[in-house]
């Protein structure tokens, strides 16, 4: 297998759509189509379920092959790096986080860890659901953030915090001007959210909070990631309920309006393997609870819900 073809194969997987990933590769659609096909023949398995009008499907070989191929492609990147780089002059640390941790979190821990720790390099990637676990235990992966509830098989697990759903909705929406809503309040309106496959404590999270106000959620559009969302939303064509980390993501068109439902939250959770000790992930992880405090330090004082943390939860001093 070339290393071409698996980023053809990915590409493809990833946009369901021959066309648009010929037009990112930079390649001819036929060309990508003949590429394909030869990968198949090499494997002597289907990759894709293909019919007249529907998009390509994975096949359950297709999806094995998407899941490795994916951290074989991660594996001969760092690969490269460790030739050409001085390997004595940094310490790699590689993270994985959900969308909303991308949105909110990301851009103020990784500057404090990499001023605090200059040697580190820090690598961040975006996973599915699916793929977390593995990645970690395999060693893909150092810490990834998520959205468990407890631990899965050999991974340790910290739960960070429950955080706060808040409603996103368009700046010219009636709501916009509100300081804060019942979640009754959308009951009428069309919703955005993340498909309950790639992100089910959100989603039930989300669609669990709308069942106690009195409402099932009409779904308009699942979208892939908070861009894509908060676009959307923007166009005025739904609303939505995002978690909190996601409110600090300022996006033009968008207002965030906070929901008074005291038990409308989301946990965000820290997975490590068992068992390592690495330092830029103690010191991140250190970084990481200050600044989850320090945010829900100014939610209150602002009147507004904060994250709330378990009462084992180490101090963020």
């Amino acid at each position: 297998m070339d290393l071409r073809d698996l980023r053809a194969f990915l590409a493809v997987a990833q946009d369901r759509s021959f066309t648009a990933a010929a037009a990112r590769l930079g390649v001819g659609q036929s060309a990508l189509s003949q590429t394909l096909s030869r990968l198949e023949r090499e494997l002597g398995v289907a990759l894709f379920d293909r019919g007249p009008r529907r998009a390509p499907e994975l096949t359950p070989h297709g999806r094995v092959l998407a899941a490795e191929a994916r951290a074989l492609l991660v594996h001969a990147s760092a690969v490269e790096a460790a030739v050409t780089d001085d390997p004595t002059a940094f310490i790699p640390l590689r993270v994985s986080g959900i969308s909303s941790v991308f949105a909110g979190l990301m851009p103020r821990i990784i500057p404090q860890l990499r001023a605090d720790r200059p040697q580190t390099k820090v690598t961040l990637r975006a996973l599915d659901r699916q793929d977390v676990s593995y990645e970690l235990t395999a060693g893909h992966i150092d810490v990834a953030f998520e959205r468990y509830l407890d631990a899965p098989s050999g991974i340790d697990f910290e739960l960070l915090g429950m955080e706060p759903l808040v409603a996103a909705v368009p700046s010219s929406h009636p709501l916009a001007s509100r300081t804060s809503v019942d979640l009754s309040d959308l009951r009428s309106e069309a919703f955005a959210m993340f498909h309950r496959d790639s992100s089910p404590t959100a989603f039930d999270s989300i669609t669990g909070a709308c069942l106690r106000a009195g409402f099932s959620p009409t779904i308009r559009m699942y979208a892939e990631d908070d861009v894509v969302l908060l676009s959307t939303i923007a166009s005025g064509l739904v609303v939505a309920v995002v978690p909190f980390l996601t409110s600090l993501h300022a996006f033009e068109g968008v207002t965030y309006v906070p929901v008074r439902d005291e038990d409308a939250r989301t946990p965000l959770s820290l997975l490590r393997r068992t068992g390592e000790k690495l330092d830029a992930a103690d010191r991140l992880a250190e970084i990481t609870r200050a600044e989850l405090h320090r945010l829900a330090k100014d939610e209150k004082q602002r009147g507004r819900r904060a994250i709330s943390f378990p009462k084992s939860a180490r101090s963020a001093g």
